[in-house]
């Protein structure tokens, strides 16, 4: 092909005829040069993906190697320190102490979530830098249960997220009884509110979170099958209170008309900063994903080494029974759990 598309170059160049045929074939030539090229660069790009992958594996690797000889003491104490019985007595006694604020939505903060100790362990369980997401250096996560980790790393989060599905889980549902039966007024209709109750429920969307300077996250509402949100703030010894979690009161606030995640601002409504909540050790943010919104900010000046670690997930009904559930909802209420695609397409219908 490169032969054929020098010589009719050469053809070109010197004096030969530009016959509409030449050029059409030169014009296909470049098309189909473009095409190989473009063929090359893709598989290159496959090739560096997974070269860049195994590289980062290789390094997890290497990295869980020396912390599980280095920690093999703190592995081996880990069967008592990791000590569940008193850590559920803790839980539920701070969750009870808790005030439920109702402006701008329903939330809780949460002081002392752990016991002293479970905290101090959780802090350096953080796995090390190789262990989280590598696409975003601002926005960096790590998904619990993790797939891979070192041996003290992973049984310290299998222990929390043993905790947050055995204890939290009753202890938001207990704390929100009251703003949680209204909120299923609001999604399904208050013929529905018992049965709504009764779903049973799981933790979901588990991560670890490292944000740096730069960060920035609009005001919003997390993901309309998500009940309640619960951030543990992991802040470590030194670190400063500030940027934590932006709360928004939002004027003509209006239902989500789809299920991901929602921005108040985007359908028209006025979103005004109400407070912001400290970004203090072992101190738990949970609120319901019902009405106004919350967001975060860090500016690009902060500290160039400043990074914040927290600990997220959901609580919300399981998958096939909310399903089951929302078949059985009017077409009018139906319409709201539709993808956001779905519902721009019936608006503009």
């Amino acid at each position: 092909m490169l032969r054929g598309l020098a010589r009719r170059l050469r053809q070109l160049a010197t004096g030969g005829s530009a016959h509409p045929d030449l050029l059409a074939q030169l014009h296909t030539d470049v098309q189909t040069l473009q095409q190989s090229v473009d063929q090359v660069a893709a598989a290159q790009e496959v090739v560096f993906t997974r070269a860049a992958r195994m590289e980062r594996d290789a390094a997890q690797i290497r990295v869980a190697l020396g912390l599980n000889d280095r920690e093999r003491h703190d592995i081996a104490a880990l069967d008592t320190r990791l000590d569940m019985a008193r850590t559920a007595a803790h839980i539920d006694t701070v969750f009870r102490r808790a005030e439920l604020l109702m402006d701008p939505f329903p939330y809780i903060v949460v002081d002392r979530m752990f016991p002293k100790e479970i905290y101090q362990l959780v802090l350096k369980a953080i796995p090390p830098a190789p262990f989280f997401s590598d696409k975003d250096p601002i926005k960096q996560n790590i998904r619990i249960p993790m797939d891979f980790a070192p041996v003290f790393s992973g049984r310290v989060w299998e222990f929390v997220d043993q905790m947050a599905r055995e204890c939290v889980v009753p202890a938001v549902l207990s704390k929100f009884r009251e703003p949680l039966a209204t909120h299923y007024d609001t999604i399904f209709g208050e013929g529905f509110r018992d049965r709504a109750r009764k779903l049973p429920q799981a933790v979901s969307g588990g991560r670890l979170m490292l944000r740096r300077p730069g960060y920035h996250l609009d005001p919003h509402r997390d993901p309309k099958r998500a009940w309640v949100t619960c951030l543990l703030y992991l802040a470590k010894p030194g670190d400063s209170e500030a940027w934590g979690t932006q709360i928004f009161r939002v004027t003509d606030d209006k239902e989500a008309s789809y299920t991901q995640t929602y921005y108040p601002a985007q359908s028209g409504s006025q979103v005004e900063l109400a407070g912001l909540v400290p970004f203090r050790p072992n101190t738990a943010l949970i609120f319901l994903n019902s009405g106004g919104a919350h967001g975060a900010d860090i500016p690009v000046d902060a500290p160039a080494d400043l990074e914040r670690y927290s600990f997220q997930f959901y609580v919300g009904p399981n998958g096939p029974e909310l399903d089951a559930l929302i078949k059985d909802l009017p077409p009018e209420r139906q319409a709201r759990w539709v993808s956001k695609s779905e519902a721009i397409q019936a608006d503009t219908m």
